[in-house]
């Protein structure tokens, strides 16, 4: 790597970070992933190849859930501003999927850990200060030591199962920000409308936009009000349900346009390996987060967090302009209604991105923190090119859920390239109509089947 360094960084308008990252994430493609490892922190990137050689994690699960909690570890603390008021949080709703087996909960639970472990200490020193509170409020008032104890407060990163309203409680207790970990997000989702009649979508969306939200529990008294919420999601779910997550209303609101998807390419069960981790992995990964947590932040008055915003440099900000007119290139050439609605939203995944790496890099002590530098930048394109085509695989395995048998027939009979006049031929040989077999391929481009040039198709 040294070397590697040292021969690049002395060569005109070779970025040696670049070459750097681009190895790495060659190296994870030998591993059978595609995550865009090289984006992330040199310390993050040795502990995930630790985790993948010794205990068989696939590195696109755990680095993807890594940049959740790296997410929730900054919170509502720093924001990224890209002009004017224009400011993104480190928001992130993130499925990890696969096949039952294919090791996706371990990976989470791994990134997951430092802040679990947090909630269980506050939860030790809540219960303490519960039984106290109890105590005081039985004695007589002259014997107590407060006259008017105070009921504590269970102060917490992570809910699993909670009613809108619980969770917006849980979240007034810590402005920092929360995030929703679901073993299985299919839970989440399906029990969207369980305790209400209005739109659980509508709501989540509100969330995923930091808008203020409102909370009415059992009248006025309880109401909680926050103005800035923070609320990551990250959980698993298999192939099988992702047209469920894609039914009624969340695939024309929007709602699954938010959700980044992780796909692990090789999923097959792996032999235990005997390697013992060259160092303490779980360790220097809660050293990271406890980094992040313990960043100092300022609140106002009514004890809501007064958030650091960060900038862009100018070749940064040069930078993300330049994709961005890419990505809206990408948008008005998609023809699948469904990824131009996808495409769309990294506009967003982009800039969060780009804060989330900037501070991840100076918990790993490799920047600082008072702007958003180029190389942050260049990864955050770089994850989302990686997430830009897990959609795009999502989107697929969801219309091949839904394809008929017919629909499956005239695809398998299909050449791997083929014109529109054959692809005709060979949808009338198997019972499809011209009409209906151009309104397939249409319909379809950008999912099973892909636009060469005018009038010439390939399968994906």
């Amino acid at each position: 790597w040294k070397s590697m360094e040292k021969n690049t960084s002395n060569s005109k308008g070779i970025d040696p970070m670049l070459i750097l990252g681009k190895a790495v994430d060659m190296s994870v493609s030998m591993r059978g992933g595609d995550f865009p490892l090289g984006a992330m922190p040199m310390k993050i990137q040795r502990i995930v190849r630790e985790a993948n050689d010794c205990y068989g994690y696939p590195v696109d699960y755990l680095a993807g859930a890594m940049l959740v909690a790296l997410g929730l570890g900054v919170g509502n603390t720093h924001f990224a501003r890209l002009k004017g008021k224009w400011d993104e949080s480190a928001i992130l709703f993130m499925a990890l999927v696969g096949r039952p087996g294919a090791c996706k909960s371990h990976p989470l639970n791994f990134a997951i850990r430092p802040f679990s472990d947090i909630d269980g200490v506050n939860n030790s020193a809540f219960q303490k200060e519960l039984a106290e509170y109890n105590r005081q409020c039985e004695l007589p008032m002259k014997e107590r030591t407060v006259a008017h104890p105070v009921l504590p407060v269970n102060k917490r990163f992570l809910i699993s199962d909670a009613t809108p309203e619980a969770m917006m409680l849980i979240h007034s207790h810590n402005l920092r920000g929360i995030c929703m970990w679901n073993d299985e997000l299919a839970g989440w989702f399906k029990n969207f409308n369980r305790y209400n009649k209005g739109s659980d979508e509508e709501y989540w969306l509100k969330l995923y936009n930091a808008n203020p939200i409102f909370s009415d529990r059992k009248g006025a008294k309880d109401s909680v009000y926050i103005g800035r919420p923070f609320v990551s999601v990250v959980g698993t779910i298999q192939n099988g349900i992702l047209n469920e997550l894609a039914q009624g209303s969340r695939s024309s609101n929007g709602f699954i346009d938010r959700l980044l998807f992780v796909i692990a390419n090789n999923q097959d069960k792996q032999a235990w390996s005997d390697k013992e981790p060259s160092f303490d992995i779980e360790a220097t990964w809660a050293e990271i987060i406890s980094r992040l947590v313990d960043m100092p932040y300022k609140t106002d008055e009514d004890g809501k967090v007064i958030p650091t915003i960060i900038g862009f440099s100018p070749e940064a900000k040069t930078r993300l302009y330049q994709w961005q007119r890419e990505n809206t290139e990408d948008c008005n050439r998609e023809e699948n209604d469904a990824l131009k609605g996808v495409f769309s939203k990294f506009d967003f995944h982009a800039i969060r991105f780009c804060l989330i790496i900037q501070i991840a890099r100076w918990a790993c002590g490799e920047a600082d923190k008072t702007e958003i530098d180029l190389v942050s930048v260049k990864n955050a394109i770089g994850l989302v090119d990686y997430f830009k085509a897990t959609a795009t695989r999502v989107q697929g395995i969801i219309k091949d859920l839904s394809l008929s048998e017919l629909q499956r027939a005239v695809i398998a009979a299909l050449p791997e390239e083929f014109t529109t006049e054959q692809g005709v031929e060979i949808a009338i040989a198997n019972s499809m109509a011209e009409r209906t077999f151009k309104d397939f391929v249409k319909r379809f481009t950008g999912i099973h089947f892909q636009k060469v040039r005018h009038g010439v198709y390939a399968k994906l």
